[in-house]
């Protein structure tokens, strides 16, 4: 049985990266989540105790979720999760909050058209899973049962985010006079 590890330990490690920082090309993997966090969490219980809550009670709850990105230094990214929720009941607001919770993603290898839909899709799937937990958490505690939110499609959300951009940009380049621009 011998002790030997093929593993780059120590000093081997630190010559891998001073070769790879010299121009030396590895594949990687195109992204690494180097931390992940809770940046900001807000939880109200306006309605209580002048009404409080009983379980048979039917309430209407509403969820808005929006991911943003935001470029830190070369290759490294802050991408967030938003996540607005609200139960109303009737005219009264049983309760509300709002969730940032977000990651410093470090990116590899990647072109800069698939840039954007890794940062907004692929970083926010991963997110999703531990902000949802700390939504049902948050609501639980709150003297509530959990708010257990559905899987998110964030792909659709990525393409409503690019075609609110085109509109945008097809609306600014039309004359202000709604007609069509002149061909030359």
């Amino acid at each position: 049985m011998s002790d030997t590890n093929d593993a780059a330990t120590g000093d081997d490690a630190l010559k891998q990266a001073d070769g790879q920082a010299q121009g030396q090309e590895q594949a990687g993997p195109p992204l690494m989540i180097v931390h992940q966090y809770l940046k900001d969490l807000s939880f109200e219980n306006p309605s209580t105790p002048a009404r409080p809550y009983t379980p048979d009670q039917k309430t209407d709850v509403n969820v808005k979720i929006d991911v943003t990105a935001s470029h830190l230094q070369e290759r490294m990214f802050e991408v967030a999760l938003h996540i607005e929720f609200k139960a109303t009941a009737e005219e009264d607001t049983i309760y509300m909050g709002e969730l940032i919770y977000a990651c410093i993603v470090q990116v590899g290898s990647v072109r800069q058209e698939d840039l954007e839909p890794l940062l907004l899709i692929e970083v926010a799937r991963q997110l999703f899973p531990y902000a949802r937990s700390i939504v049902s958490s948050a609501v639980q505690n709150g003297g509530f049962p959990p708010l257990l939110l559905a899987p998110f499609d964030f792909v659709q959300l990525y393409r409503q985010r690019v075609a609110a951009r085109a509109a945008e940009t097809k609306s600014t380049e039309a004359p202000a006079d709604g007609r069509a621009p002149e061909q030359a």
